[in-house]
């Protein structure tokens, strides 16, 4: 066992005895429905996904895509259970993915999971009520990156070709990233939101679990981090989710400045960063504290600003379909 893969099984551990603490205590919406399917049918535990939807709901909903958060190497779909039944209960389909995790796998084959997760959707939406055209595509901390790269892979069929998979029959009308961690290449960083220096070796080991041995070798390592793969494509309706106590703040202001210039440049339809800071918080507010307490003030609050952005996408879309 390389010493990556034991920090990776190690962090994974202790992520997962705190949320065992966090889950144990939660009391779930009783108004919504879940059935979860095989989204891949070769036996893998990772490979499936929950879709919810309000109790006695009729017709079709407006879909929403969730993607699950773990710093890439822990987690399931279970782990926003919560987080999508509240979503649901709002009035919409919610579809939320478990994929494989590093060290199993690298990068490459999380994105195939992901795609694949959103091929399964798109075929089964009709089936399930579900409106495939005007999307949100949602993530939290890890999965903000996944979903975000999944975005622009649709955007740009060069990074499809790159990352060889096909983009799923699904317009995204907006994308809401919860406290993402979108630059894989310098994830810690420091006070002015700018790589940190002197700790290459930490670098060096996340690198080598998400792109192998080599890593600058890999086709992949320069299409990775948000500023590199969004440098050829209009964004829709993109929101953060941040707040001040967040431990990786500073990859929710870099991207923020990042994606309010794209606005600027006329690269991104529309721009908003849903920013809560120490006087404003009504709860001590963590990383993803909407996704892990969507019942408490502060993320019920987020849940329904993200829902109203959505809302406001889909008009929009609408009206340019129109």
């Amino acid at each position: 066992m390389s010493f990556g893969t034991y920090v990776a099984h190690s962090m994974a551990k202790s992520m997962t005895k705190h949320d065992a603490v966090r889950k144990a205590k939660e009391v779930l919406p009783q108004d919504v429905d879940v059935e979860e399917f095989s989204y891949v049918q070769d036996g893998h535990e990772m490979h499936k996904l929950n879709v919810y939807r309000p109790k006695n709901a009729k017709g079709v909903l407006p879909l929403i895509v969730d993607v699950h958060g773990g710093a890439w190497i822990y987690g399931d779909k279970e782990l926003n259970k919560n987080y999508c039944m509240h979503l649901a209960r709002r009035g919409y389909c919610v579809a939320g993915m478990s994929y494989r995790l590093l060290p199993e796998v690298t990068l490459k084959e999380q994105v195939e999971d992901v795609f694949a997760a959103l091929g399964y959707i798109a075929d089964r939406a009709a089936e399930w009520g579900a409106d495939t055209s005007a999307v949100m595509l949602t993530g939290d901390s890890a999965g903000g990156h996944l979903s975000s790269l999944a975005l622009c892979v649709c955007l740009d069929p060069a990074l499809a070709r790159l990352y060889e998979v096909t983009p799923p029959a699904l317009e995204f009308s907006c994308l809401v990233m919860s406290h993402p961690v979108c630059e894989v290449h310098s994830i810690l960083r420091n006070k002015k939101d700018e790589p940190l220096r002197g700790m290459r070796a930490f670098q060096n080991m996340c690198d080598k679990l998400m792109f192998g041995a080599d890593p600058k070798s890999n086709k992949l390592f320069d299409h990775a981090a948000f500023s590199q793969y969004c440098a050829a494509v209009r964004l829709p309706y993109v929101m953060i989710i941040g707040c001040e106590r967040d431990v990786y703040v500073r990859h929710s202001r870099f991207l923020s400045r990042l994606l309010g210039q794209m606005q600027a440049e006329g690269r991104c339809e529309k721009f908003v960063f849903d920013w809560t800071d120490k006087k404003t918080e009504q709860n001590k507010l963590c990383h993803v504290y909407d996704i892990a307490y969507p019942d408490l003030p502060d993320g019920r609050r987020a849940c329904a600003a993200a829902t109203a952005f959505f809302e406001e996408s889909r008009k929009a879309a609408g009206k340019a379909r129109e």
